[in-house]
């Protein structure tokens, strides 16, 4: 699949460069198109599919610096129906190489996304690397015209956000080849990041947090953010974020950033049972200390360290434990790991790999380090 992206963005930059050498491109070219920053697919009463288009309004100019957006709507039977018949409303063909994101809603997602994604991987004038993200609303319409008020276009302000979300590691960041790739893949399941509408002091915006599981191409669940973030530990796909640990009293007492995080999985046959062996390795910075005598008395950075590392253990098993039970999911990729690792024990589960990964024994080791305090070794002590 990679291999096959890189020949797409290969060929999209040769076909641009002949452009440029023969001249056809032009702003009369720009103007004759209805340039798509983003889409919302829903599901309507009869049945039929919804899609919104966020449109970027360029006012007539190319250049201009500050462009808004406008919003289209249509139903139809299929994807390729409605992006067709839209050009009896916009009056110009839908041009979907500055395409940013696509939002489905939840119902659409548990009925199955094929016939949603099929037409947009398929067609030869759209990009593979569009954001993929599931609706927390009620429809991913209301997500999509979000900014209404504003000149903002949403969709341009999603792919920034995920480009920035290993910050946080509160949602994983899935581009539609990717999530096709994994729907194609045995031993490992899709997932997609939720979007919400986040509302506060009167103020709306929208906030990208927790993880829509899949079996196939059908939603059957949810992980919340904290659980996404265990999650992209056991996949190693951690680039940062924040640990909060617990005082001896169970209090919340520390923050520790998250600078490196590497996760190794070994697949082991242990009395004739397949047993996944999972060690963890993260090291952090001690940000933020909230209580006043912090480690000077009989706190120690290495009993911080410990109490971190026993809080990951717990919820690496607690995640795992509940995908198993509730989805039957392999979204870690336990199943392509033991392809990697033991192709011939592969060859004899693959067939019933979700009933293998549901039974599947699994055991953590973790370490954490504090490799830095900030700007300061000590805690903030109030006077008497």
């Amino acid at each position: 699949m990679r291999s096959v992206r890189r020949g797409f963005t290969a060929l999209i930059s040769l076909l641009l460069l002949t452009l440029g050498l023969t001249g056809c491109w032009n702003y009369t070219e720009v103007d004759d198109m209805a340039i798509v920053a983003g889409v919302a697919i829903d599901k309507n009463k009869d049945g039929k599919l919804l899609l919104t288009a966020e449109i970027v309004d360029t006012g007539g100019s190319a250049d201009k610096a500050q462009a808004g957006y406008k919003m289209v709507s249509l139903s139809g039977n299929t994807m390729f129906e409605i992006v067709r018949n839209m050009i009896s409303i916009t009056g110009k063909k839908l041009f979907w190489s500055h395409a940013k994101a696509i939002i489905v809603s939840e119902e659409a997602a548990r009925e199955g996304l094929v016939k949603v994604i099929d037409w947009y991987s398929r067609d030869t004038e759209t990009r593979s690397d569009v954001f993929i993200f599931v609706s927390g609303e009620k429809t991913a319409r209301e997500v999509l015209n979000l900014n209404s008020t504003t000149e903002a276009i949403l969709s341009f302000e999603l792919a920034q956000m995920m480009r920035d979300e290993k910050h946080t590691s509160s949602a994983p960041t899935v581009e539609i080849w990717d999530f096709i790739d994994k729907l194609e893949t045995l031993g490992i399941n899709a997932t997609a990041p939720i979007i919400h509408i986040h509302a506060k002091n009167g103020k709306t915006n929208e906030r990208v947090e927790g993880t829509a599981v899949f079996v196939k191409d059908r939603m059957v669940g949810k992980l919340s953010g904290d659980e996404t973030k265990t999650m992209l530990t056991v996949k190693n796909e951690l680039r940062g974020g924040v640990l909060a640990v617990d005082d001896k009293q169970g209090n919340p007492a520390y923050s520790l950033e998250i600078v490196f995080s590497q996760t190794k999985l070994k697949p082991r046959m242990v009395d004739g049972r397949l047993h996944m062996e999972i060690s963890t390795l993260t090291k952090t910075g001690l940000d933020e200390v909230m209580i006043t005598d912090g480690f000077l008395g009989e706190e120690s950075i290495q009993d911080i360290e410990q109490r971190a590392a026993e809080r990951l253990q717990a919820d690496i098993l607690a995640l795992i434990h509940k995908v198993q039970q509730q989805y039957d999911a392999d979204i870690f990729g336990f199943g392509e790991t033991l392809y990697e690792d033991q192709p011939k024990v592969w060859a004899k589960v693959k067939d019933h790999w979700p009933e293998v990964f549901a039974d599947l024994e699994v055991s953590v080791k973790s370490k954490v380090t504090i490799e830095s305090s900030a700007k300061t070794s000590r805690a903030i002590r109030l006077g008497d």
